[in-house]
């Protein structure tokens, strides 16, 4: 059995896809946790590179100095972290949302290590988390990403030039998402809790011997967890909906890195 000659462009080319590949499977959620064996992730990498292989064009020639060399690659790893940062800012979002109300509710005690982000969170924020993971997955809302970015490198292909300063610009304006939703998502927990504060501060003023902390606490958690339990359809519907738009956005943004 005689194998097929590589030539050193063809080489070159697998490299190319490969790094920014496994740059993209390094932050895109849920591979990009740290709870997915590092096998799985380069598994995951190689076998996307390998069928891109045959449709992705290289560049027309093979860098004369080593330094380009190094620039090429550098270039691809950035456009691959870049685009899987982009789909994992909604994970922050609702993971950032959980975390603002469990201290809300005064559930700072209760938190546990999380193997994706290698930090202590509150069990808020793991649940919405979880519940943006199966969403992604579930519903199949993965497949987008994954087809836009096997067109990435139509639109970005191999050996360009750099990328172009608006791209930059234009992922800097999309992370402020982050936090509009994950004022979205805490809105309703966090102004239920404020109604009750308020409640409780007039009750003060009108039992000063009422121990005000003792009785808050409970029934600032009871609350929180009913509120969470009657809303988390309308952040499911939400959920949903920024992946939706984060798909415009994610082709939009390498237009603006073109």
């Amino acid at each position: 059995m005689t194998w097929p000659a590589w030539h050193e462009l063809d080489a070159l080319r697998f490299v190319l896809i490969l790094a920014r590949t496994a740059a993209f499977f390094s932050v895109l959620p849920p591979f990009g946790g740290g709870s997915v064996p590092m096998r799985v992730k380069a598994g995951a990498a190689g076998a996307v590179t390998l069928l891109l292989f045959g449709s992705v064009a290289g560049p027309g020639a093979a860098p004369e100095h080593w330094l380009a060399l190094v620039l090429m690659l550098a270039r691809e790893t950035l456009l691959g972290l870049l685009l899987g940062t982009l789909v994992r800012f909604v994970f922050m979002g609702a993971q950032f949302a959980g975390q603002t109300i469990g201290v809300q509710m005064g559930l700072g005690a209760a938190s546990l290590f999380d193997p994706n982000t290698q930090a202590t969170v509150m069990v808020n924020g793991r649940f919405y988390y979880l519940l943006a993971v199966l969403l992604f997955l579930g519903l199949n809302l993965h497949h987008p990403f994954l087809e836009g970015f096997g067109r990435s490198f139509r639109i970005l292909p191999l050996g360009a030039d750099g990328i172009a300063p608006s791209g930059f610009q234009h992922w800097a304006q999309l992370s402020s998402k982050v936090l509009l939703l994950a004022l979205r998502l805490s809105l309703p927990v966090i102004g239920g809790l404020l109604i009750l504060d308020t409640a409780l501060g007039f009750l003060a003023r009108l039992v000063p011997q009422m121990n005000i902390f003792l009785l808050g606490f409970p029934l600032k958690i009871a609350l929180g967890f009913a509120i969470l339990a009657l809303g988390v359809g309308a952040a499911g519907r939400l959920l949903r909906e920024t992946f939706g738009q984060l798909v415009v956005d994610f082709h939009s943004l390498m237009t603006w890195m073109h």
